[in-house]
């Protein structure tokens, strides 16, 4: 540095050297005390000195202590074993475990007691008497209570105010759950010749030029710092709701304005909504127990074998099935397995046409964790009943609604599944992916429309809203719809 350089440094730099002149080496949380200054801005600081060689700064570790509940507790009233001490040199030496109990000694507290009074070879236990051995002076015999005391009093205390034979029984007390501790980062600071040069030279820096400034004249004491009109100003992340969440209300809005309107249903509902309304046979492979998660407790629910439904039901599970069908399966309680379950709860209330329904809820199946499967995912589904309802309309709504997410190839082939007829399994193609399996759409069956009591026909689907949405999305890994990696969340987006 010149002689005749002038040299600028901010307020607080001029503060922290000014702590410093005096040549002694000082820790940074020691320099936020003496000037009130929040410890991660004299950090800051400090870097900034160090890069202009003003200070040197050398990293260390501090281990800070506080009391734990439990540790609060004792330091109040005594450590068990303290208090143990106490009462036999009160009664004669000595007490049978029962007279120490009738005495008010807390049970859960007196095994504790025994065994630190035994480890500091203080009382010895025999025939159920406790007996004391020595006497001495509390704070020698008892140093953890003059510990927890001491951290009482300050709050905390850390590994550069106490003795290695201290840490020794802060390291005993934390093994009994009564001090807990944190690694704390601090630095240790000198200033160095160039750092005394700043000090005799500088000017300080103003960045921040104010009313006052102007009117006292104080500005005059002060380097103005330089505006950088070309500094990009620090990026703000505002809350937002998860992508996901974004992507499923986006769906509902297509699915409102194309005349559906919203359904919800319990996860935990018995078999008879999830499987036996919709005409799967209490044998099918899909009750089994790699493909279903049932409750333990309560295990059934209420179902009356008298109502409408129910009877209907046994009817057409025995005619179509040939077995003999068994309310107790039907009243199990399970996790469910598909939305259908809404769909068929919704239908028992609205038995008149038109009706256009859409639920969207998680499912639950007990799937191996991997790229694209999880035990709990999102499922969609969708029905609609009307007079003269074809299969062919069923596929133009479909068709429709893909084309409202901006998916214009969609393809379908025959399918089965036990609640519909005629079925079909959909494909829609992605440019990247190509054709894609995401859904299963169908006539509901005669049996099931028995079952429930209808009419007229009705048209339903059920979609895998996960799998829509790792296409749309652009996701190849499951897991990361649920991400909870904040990077990821700020700059992910649904547009």
């Amino acid at each position: 540095m010149e002689v005749n350089e002038v040299v600028s440094l901010t307020e607080n730099e001029l503060k922290i050297l000014g702590t410093l002149k005096d040549g002694k080496a000082y820790r940074a949380s020691e320099i936020a005390g003496k000037l009130n200054i929040p410890l991660p801005t004299v950090m800051a600081v400090i870097e900034s000195l160090r890069v202009k060689n003003a200070v040197k700064a050398n990293r260390v570790e501090v281990k800070e202590y506080k009391l734990t509940s439990e540790g609060v507790e004792y330091a109040k009233k005594g450590l068990p074993e303290l208090r143990l001490y106490k009462l036999l040199i009160e009664c004669g030496k000595q007490l049978s475990i029962r007279e120490i109990i009738e005495r008010g000694f807390p049970k859960k507290e007196l095994s504790i007691a025994l065994k630190w009074l035994r480890e500091k070879k203080l009382a010895i236990v025999h025939g159920g008497v406790v007996k004391l051995l020595r006497e001495g002076r509390l704070e020698q015999l008892f140093p953890e209570q003059s510990i927890l005391n001491r951290i009482l009093s300050k709050g905390v205390i850390t590994s550069t105010s106490i003795t290695a034979s201290e840490e020794d029984i802060i390291n005993t007390l934390k093994s009994r759950g009564l001090v807990e501790e944190k690694i704390l980062v601090d630095l240790i600071i000198e200033i160095t010749a160039t750092g005394k040069l700043f000090l005799e030279r500088a000017k300080p820096v103003l960045s921040v030029l104010t009313h006052e400034h102007l009117v006292s004249g104080t500005w005059r004491k002060y380097r103005l710092k330089p505006y950088n009109i070309s500094a990009e100003p620090p990026r703000v992340y505002p809350g937002k709701k998860h992508f996901y969440l974004e992507f499923i209300d986006y769906i509902k809005k297509i699915l409102l304005s194309m005349g559906f309107e919203e359904a919800e249903g319990p996860y935990v509902d018995m078999e008879f909504w999830n499987f036996d309304i919709l005409f799967q046979a209490q044998d099918h492979p899909a009750r089994e127990i790699h493909d279903t998660f049932w409750i333990k407790k309560p295990k059934y629910g209420i179902l009356d074998e008298n109502l409408d439904i129910v009877r209907r039901v046994k009817e057409v599970h025995e005619k179509g099935w040939k077995y003999k069908w068994d309310i107790n399966i039907a009243r199990r309680f399970i996790l469910r397995t598909q939305t259908t379950q809404v769909s068929a709860r919704y239908l028992v209330t609205h038995r008149e046409p038109p009706v256009k329904m859409f639920a969207i809820g998680k499912v639950f199946r007990p799937d191996q964790i991997d790229a694209k499967h999880l035990p709990e995912f999102y499922q969609f589904d969708g029905i609609v009943m009307d007079r003269n309802l074809t299969f062919r309309n069923l596929l133009g709504i479909i068709v429709e609604f893909f084309k409202q997410l901006g998916i214009e190839k969609v393809m379908f082939k025959p399918g089965y599944f036990p609640f519909t007829e005629p079925s079909v399994e959909g494909y829609i193609y992605h440019p990247k992916i190509g054709w894609v399996e995401c859904f299963g759409a169908g006539m509901f069956r005669p049996e099931v429309l028995k079952a429930l009591g209808l009419k007229y026909p009705v048209a339903a689907w059920g979609m895998g809203l996960d799998r829509i949405a790792m296409i749309l999305l652009g996701i190849n890994d499951i897991r990361m719809l649920y991400s909870k990696d904040i990077d990821y969340l700020r700059n992910m987006s649904l547009r």
